[in-house]
């Protein structure tokens, strides 16, 4: 493997920015990412915060044992407890297979700057990926994509009709199975594939739900870099956040109205607001029935968004004390649940996230809180050696088909295919049968007015025959060349498919199929450091 870096130019612009250290966008954020000062400053606030260490380990012990973990995990757990300890924090949903690329990277990146900040602070800081168990949202983690001649989009065959949470969606083990081997099928068969197929299966026999799923992969991927993770969606994890729920409830309005407050100082400066915003959104959900209900306030009163239920506060403040595993957050309180149940040295997140964390430093402050330092996570894409080759034989830059995909190479390639002069041959025919049919269009309107149309639709019949012609001949020429073309196709899908990142379309699974079990454990040996820079990874 060789790993080299280059600039790729964002697309979000808070993201951006922020990266920039723009003065119109750090007056959002409580630290600048880049200085050491930050994270020592964040430091010596979270030691003076108390938080339940003994009580949130002992419930992460218990919950990553039944993933078996590698020792040193179960050690990160237990310096948690140590006083002076504080994580890093990045996650994800429970994404099939992991889910698209960016997880892994989260995953990475969180474990990289806590092995980072170590160093330099001199104290126990733990790598945490919480797991958004709590979402609803099945078809956004339902499935990956696959890949031959184009992106295909294969999800497992399992139906849901209910705003069920996650963690407490049962899978289907025998569909999952042969979900698994049809995917592995599209990957390709290789020399890795029985194993990795096995070893798939085993997890699908051990999973109760698809968050089970999720876990054995990363804990089998992470574990032995001390990664810790922990589940939103867990009743037990919850039960533990009742405190906090409280907290929520009581400061409900002032908490929604500072958010909405300064998604308006956002909007004065003309940046997106991507989060859905409304002036009585409670920022909690209620299980009813089994389903997550969206609530809002009304009045005195907390209602479903559909009228499911209604709660008065202090009904609201019962569940809290009494069945806290019912209510969960959404994508405001979620942070803050993270900042009370752990101390939160940074948190890692992609740009979209950037983008939501912008909303938070006045609703943080409800609870007299401060933003954890925000750190953008790491992005990569990975070249295979056959991609490495043909780009070299069609004289393409990697990092530039990493920045902005191949079709204007390709549209150049087959420009240059023309060397019969077709495009000039058929514009100068045209011109000319143009200029004769004018000719026969007046003589047509000197005979008989009434034949003016028919006329007309001669003409462009005639002009129609032309163009055909023209991409018949053109289609003869792209065919003889169609190998070649074939190849600008490949590198595309596989660099930048239909114009997207690499890392929002393929999957982990695919890489480990095709280059070894250990293929994580090579990337971790790389020289891998939290900066600006894309990495590209020839592997």
């Amino acid at each position: 493997m060789k790993l080299t870096e280059t600039f790729l130019p964002g697309t979000n612009v808070i993201a951006t920015d922020y990266i920039e250290r723009k003065k119109s966008i750090s007056a959002f954020f409580d630290y600048t990412y880049q200085k050491i000062e930050s994270y020592e400053e964040r430091y010596q606030e979270l030691m003076g915060r108390d938080f339940e260490r003994a009580k949130v380990a002992d419930h992460l012990d218990a919950f990553n044992r039944v993933y078996n973990p590698d020792e040193k995990t179960l050690k990160n757990i237990e310096r948690l407890k140590r006083e002076d300890a504080v994580t890093v924090v990045g996650g994800q949903q429970a994404g099939v297979m992991t889910g698209p690329l960016y997880t892994i990277y989260k995953a990475i990146s969180v474990i990289k700057l806590a092995e980072e900040k170590e160093k330099e602070l001199g104290v126990p800081v733990i790598p945490v990926f919480w797991i958004a168990g709590e979402d609803h949202d099945f078809h956004e983690i339902n499935h990956v994509y696959t890949f031959s001649e184009k992106e295909n989009k294969v999800a497992v065959p399992q139906k849901q009709y209910r705003k069920q949470a996650l963690s407490d969606i049962e899978l289907d083990q025998t569909k999952m199975k042969e979900w698994t081997d049809e995917i592995l099928h599209e990957f390709g068969e290789t020399s890795y594939t029985s194993d990795i197929r096995e070893w798939l299966e085993s997890i699908s026999d051990h999973s109760v739900t698809f968050v089970d799923h999720f876990c054995h992969i990363v804990t089998k991927l992470f574990s032995k870099y001390g990664l810790v993770l922990v589940d939103s969606g867990n009743e037990a994890f919850r039960a533990q956040q009742t405190k906090m729920f409280k907290n929520i409830i009581n400061d409900n309005e002032a908490l929604n109205q500072r958010v909405l407050e300064q998604a308006a100082s956002l909007h004065e400066l003309e940046y997106p607001v991507e989060v859905d915003l409304e002036e009585n959104q409670a920022n909690l959900f209620v299980k009813v029935k089994g389903e997550r209900v969206l609530l809002e306030r009304n009045g005195t009163m907390f209602k479903g968004k559909a009228g499911e239920v209604e709660y008065s506060k202090e009904e609201l403040l019962q569940i809290a004390e009494e069945e806290p595993g019912k209510l969960s957050n959404n994508v405001v309180t979620r942070p803050i649940m993270q900042d009370a149940m752990f101390p939160v040295l940074a948190f890692v997140g992609g740009p979209g996230e950037l983008s939501y964390w912008a909303l938070l430093k006045p609703a943080f402050r409800t609870f007299d809180f401060k933003l954890p330092v925000i750190v953008p996570r790491m992005t990569f894409t990975f070249v295979e050696r056959h991609i490495q080759k043909d780009a070299s034989e069609l004289s393409l830059n990697i990092e530039d088909v990493v920045k902005q995909g191949v079709s204007e190479d390709r549209k150049r390639y087959v420009q240059n295919l023309d060397h019969y002069g077709l495009e000039e041959a058929f514009s100068s025919a045209s011109e000319k049968i143009e200029s004769i049919h004018e000719d026969l269009r007046e003589l047509t309107s000197k005979i008989d007015k009434g034949l003016e149309s028919y006329s007309n639709k001669n003409g462009e019949f005639i002009q129609r025959q032309l163009e055909l012609l023209q991409k018949r001949l053109q289609n003869t020429i792209i065919e003889r060349h169609e190998h070649t073309l074939r190849k600008f196709s490949e590198i595309g899908l596989a660099l930048k498919p239909n114009g997207a990142p690499q890392e929002r379309k393929w999957n982990i699974v695919y890489y480990l199929n095709w280059h070894g079990p250990d293929f994580i454990d090579r990337i971790m040996k790389l020289d891998l450091s939290i900066n600006e820079n894309h990495k590209v990874v020839y592997l």
